[in-house]
């Protein structure tokens, strides 16, 4: 119980702290809702857009950014773009599993169950992964060490494969059988 008073006390002086700031809220279902954060009580996080107050379930957030340019950008060019604070390329959501941050892009497609990311060693790096989704949404090829990649670790390639394997996105009957796209995965 005193541990709660804490953790409330101490976010309650953070956003007190950061009441005038922009915020990004990112959804577990990797939506980003952008305003500034009232609170969080009651399994409610609280937040002002527009001058609208509005509410979203804690159990349905996935990370709180406290100031925007701490929140994944949005802009130019390609996967290329793979490392950290790089723009992202237009139609690239993101999605976070435990403390990763996974980018994707697959033509009108969400991820409905993130990728679980592991990673045993102290090797970083940045992998991208090319990866075909089939119409049910399973991910039916995924390739490490495309361009943008920053290491060249099997290791971690082995990782990034088998994350990209375990997604899964969004079925959609009328979309074509195969979508290829592409991952992001920071290690």
């Amino acid at each position: 119980m005193t541990n709660k008073r804490i953790f409330l006390s101490a976010a309650t002086v953070l956003f007190a702290i950061s009441c005038f700031a922009q915020h990004t809220i990112v959804m577990k279902s990797g939506e980003k809702i952008s305003g500034v954060i009232a609170s969080v009580k009651d399994g409610l996080v609280t937040y002002t857009y527009k001058n609208n107050p509005k509410s979203v379930n804690v159990k349905d957030v996935s990370a709180i950014y406290f100031e925007e340019q701490a929140a994944p950008s949005t802009a130019p060019a390609s996967a290329a773009s793979a490392t950290a604070g790089a723009p992202r390329e237009r139609g690239e959501k993101s999605v976070t599993y435990q403390s990763f941050n996974i980018r994707y892009k697959v033509a009108d497609r969400t991820i409905l169950k993130p990728p679980v990311v592991t990673n045993l060693t102290e090797q970083k790096g940045t992998v991208v992964i090319s990866i075909t989704v089939d119409k049910y949404g399973h991910v039916i090829k995924a390739v490490p060490g495309s361009e943008g990649s920053t290491t060249n670790s099997e290791y971690l390639y082995t990782k990034a494969k088998q994350a990209a394997e375990s997604a899964q996105f969004d079925s959609t009957p009328t979309s074509p059988l195969e979508t290829k796209g592409y991952m992001i995965i920071q290690f």
